[in-house]
Order: structure tokens, then C-alpha cells, then sequence
């Protein structure tokens, strides 16, 4: 009875079977109209800075099917001219994103403080007991919502002796070259200590 009601996590790994009972929508139920995002049991949010060309993303979990008809970011200061554009990936075996699931067409606008986003048609959904990797790419330096450190996966630590733990994937890639098809992870680019932008989604 307890698995049923925490939904269905048969696939996921052992090292999310107590965290995955906090995160949106998890702890809960999936509410038409609400917005979810990545974060673990966080009251608030924080800020990213973004960087020129700066491709950045985060783990997502789902241990219920979430079909989302928006996405977009929280823009908290503005740059003229700047752009985004937000995209999922899926992990496959090493955990690691690795296919390229969507990626926004049009720029979204970062010039000022507010909500953008792009709008699904058809809906896209998250499949129950799969990791997606979400993120947002960067023309300028534009500051974004983000979700707490306290809030976020670690992946994993930068040396035996490290008090940082890595928080986020990221790589430079020009704005107008799109996404790879399949990501090609490297170790080298993970980044510690680093608020993930947040990542917000409108269940269909």
C-alpha cells in the first residue's frame, strides 16, 4: 500500500527512493495549471547569472507521468539584446543526459524581469521512473530564477578531500549552433557549487 501511494518508482535507482517522495510533483499529485521544476522540498528560490553561449542543466525526476503544455524560465534581471532557449534531454544507462528530447524553437527574450516560456503543442510528458536533464541556454548575461543549493541533487564530489559538490552540467556552445542530438557527457563538464537555473513547467 505505501509504494502505491508514493507512485510508481520501480525504475528509478536506490539513490533516489527517499528524495524522490520531496521533489515536485512527487510529493504530491500533478494539479492542471500548477508549475513544477526540479527542486527538493525548497521554500524559495535563488538566482543564476547566465554566461554568454552557456548551455546549463540539471537532473529532473518524475516517479508519476507529468505532461506539460509549457516551459520557461523566471527571468530576475534582464540584459538588453539577450536571448535563451530551454531543451530536455533523457539519461540513458550512465545516468548521464544523453538524448535530445526538445528543444525550443523561438529565442525567448531575457531583457526583462518575467516569466517567458516556450508553449507545447503537441503536450510533452515525462515519463514515471525515467531521469530527464533540464535546461536553458544563454546569448548574454541575463540572471535567472534558480533552485536553491540546498535544494539540488549532488553529483557526486570533486575529490576525496572536497567540501564542494558538483550541482550542474554545462558547456559552451554558440547560441545559434543547435543542441547535439545526443549530448556527449564529459566529466569535465560538471560544475560545483553552481545554483541550476529553474526550470518551470505548466502541467497540462
Amino acid at each position: 500500500e505505501i509504494a502505491e501511494a508514493r507512485g510508481d518508482r520501480s525504475s528509478l535507482g536506490k539513490r533516489i527512493e527517499v528524495i524522490s517522495n520531496f521533489a515536485s510533483p512527487n510529493a504530491g499529485g500533478v494539479t492542471s495549471g500548477r508549475y513544477f521544476d526540479g527542486a527538493f522540498h525548497a521554500a524559495g528560490s535563488a538566482t543564476i547569472l547566465g554566461g554568454a553561449n552557456h548551455v546549463v542543466m540539471a537532473p529532473f525526476f518524475t516517479s508519476q507521468p507529468l505532461s506539460i503544455n509549457q516551459i520557461g524560465v523566471a527571468v530576475s534581471t534582464g540584459v538588453a539584446g539577450a536571448l535563451g532557449r530551454c531543451f530536455i534531454y533523457m539519461a540513458r544507462d550512465s545516468g548521464w543526459p544523453d538524448d535530445l528530447l526538445y528543444e525550443g524553437e523561438a529565442d525567448l527574450d531575457f531583457s526583462a524581469s518575467a516569466f517567458v516560456s516556450h508553449a507545447l503543442s503537441p503536450v510533452f510528458t515525462f515519463e514515471a521512473g525515467r531521469t530527464y536533464w533540464l535546461g536553458v541556454r544563454h546569448s548574454s548575461t541575463a540572471t535567472l530564477r534558480g533552485i536553491p543549493l540546498t535544494s539540488v541533487v549532488n553529483l557526486g564530489l570533486q575529490s576525496n578531500v572536497a567540501a564542494a559538490y558538483f550541482t550542474i552540467v554545462r558547456r559552451s556552445l554558440a547560441f545559434a549552433t543547435p543542441l547535439p542530438a545526443k549530448w556527449g557527457f564529459v566529466a569535465g563538464g560538471l560544475i560545483a557549487s553552481t545554483v541550476p537555473p529553474s526550470i518551470r513547467m505548466r502541467a497540462n
